[in-house]
């Protein structure tokens, strides 16, 4: 469809829109993704857009499976393990760049065609390391809160700023607790507040090591 836009012609299609509608999403977040914003981001009228879209919903359905369906290139070569890290770290990595992205998943119905494809390939990878279905379901949630839980805390914590998290300054202030209170939480300081990117992948190493554990076990018995 194309508009005059004064003496600017715009073609709009659904592309176009979702990438718009993308754009404000990362930079301006959920609450700035009005059709009204979107329109003017388009340099279109706003009401065009319902063309494509018959309401903001669906217009946020689609933004939804268009930004869980980017997935990483995996080497089918590489140990399911080595697979699977990579996955949960894109997915990590995909809510950090969109801090209202667990809001827009909220909105959204599980089967949604991108958040199936996801479930299909890390069960696929978790039956690879040896698990059966139903524990390779349960662990495929473990994955997703793990990931959701600290994607969505590292986006709106702006911990990489370090006027706002200053590691050391939070340590120092642990140390200065009341030791007769806080015995444990004032000598433990000097190890609290490690680097979140490293927390992350220690956490991920751990649900690893625990599916490795889980799917021997399930093998031993297989066999038994």
């Amino acid at each position: 469809m194309r508009l005059e836009e004064g003496t600017e012609t715009v073609r709009l299609d659904r592309g176009r829109i979702l990438e718009a509608a993308e754009r404000i999403l990362g930079s301006e977040g959920l609450g700035a993704l009005t059709m009204r914003r979107l329109g003017a981001e388009l340099g279109a009228d706003p009401t065009a857009i319902y063309r494509h879209f018959r309401n903001k919903e669906a217009l946020l359905t689609c933004l939804a499976d268009r930004l869980f369906a980017t997935q990483p290139d995996l080497d089918r070569s590489q140990p399911w393990q080595e697979q699977l890290r990579v996955l949960i770290r894109h997915a990590f990595e995909r809510y950090r760049a969109h801090p209202d992205l667990g809001i827009l998943l909220a909105r959204q119905s599980d089967d949604l065609p991108s958040l199936v494809r996801i479930f299909e390939e890390t069960l696929t990878l978790l039956v690879e390391g040896g698990l059966n279905l139903e524990q390779a379901s349960d662990f495929s949630h473990l994955i997703e809160n793990h990931v959701v839980g600290c994607g969505l805390f590292f986006a709106i914590s702006d911990y990489r700023d370090p006027q706002l998290n200053d590691r050391v300054a939070m340590r120092r202030a642990y140390a200065l607790l009341p030791a007769d209170k806080f015995p444990l939480a004032s000598q433990a300081a000097p190890f609290m507040f490690p680097d979140p990117d490293e927390m992350f992948e220690l956490t991920t190493d751990l649900l690893i090591k625990e599916i490795e554990r889980v799917g021997s076990l399930t093998a031993e018995e297989a066999s038994s």
